[in-house]
């Protein structure tokens, strides 16, 4: 009869007792174990640091958010503030202190108050302060929408 060598193979480890080494359960155990308290720390370590990148990134995108909200809404209150005084008591510094807070904010004005501000600046140039008053306070409730929608 005919063997294979794979059956030839099996047969010899058979007859001479089994030459692969017998792994102690306890042992192989304990190596998982070590190697698991070993990496777990690490994974972990690594996993919180990248969600502690993303929230800090998160918080200074919230920061600048801030900051460019406070910012525009000085540059709004600096406007109103100054062409008021022009409109109730035109001299000349209110008229320059307007005159440096006009384009500081139409600079950060949304297009639907530009024409507003800029017919307001072309009437209190000509000296039409009632029609003037009538723009700035539409003007001055469409800023308050504008800034508590954001």
């Amino acid at each position: 009869m005919l063997y294979s060598s794979y059956q030839r193979f099996h047969a010899e480890i058979y007859l001479r007792g089994s030459d692969v080494p017998n792994i102690d359960l306890t042992i192989s155990i304990s190596v998982i174990l070590a190697l698991c308290a070993i990496v777990s720390p690490i994974i972990t370590c690594i996993i919180n640091n990248i969600h502690q990148t993303k929230i800090r990134k998160m918080e200074l995108k919230r920061q600048e958010y801030v900051e460019t909200i406070i910012h525009q809404r000085e540059f709004f209150e600096n406007y109103l503030k100054h062409a008021g005084r022009c409109i109730y008591y035109a001299d000349a510094d209110a008229l320059k202190d307007y005159g440096e807070h006009y384009y500081s904010a139409l600079m950060y004005a949304p297009e639907d108050l530009k024409s507003d501000m800029v017919e307001a600046n072309r009437l209190m140039l000509n000296d039409q302060w009632e029609d003037a008053s009538a723009i700035i306070e539409k003007l001055s409730t469409k800023i308050h929408a504008i800034l508590q929608t954001k």
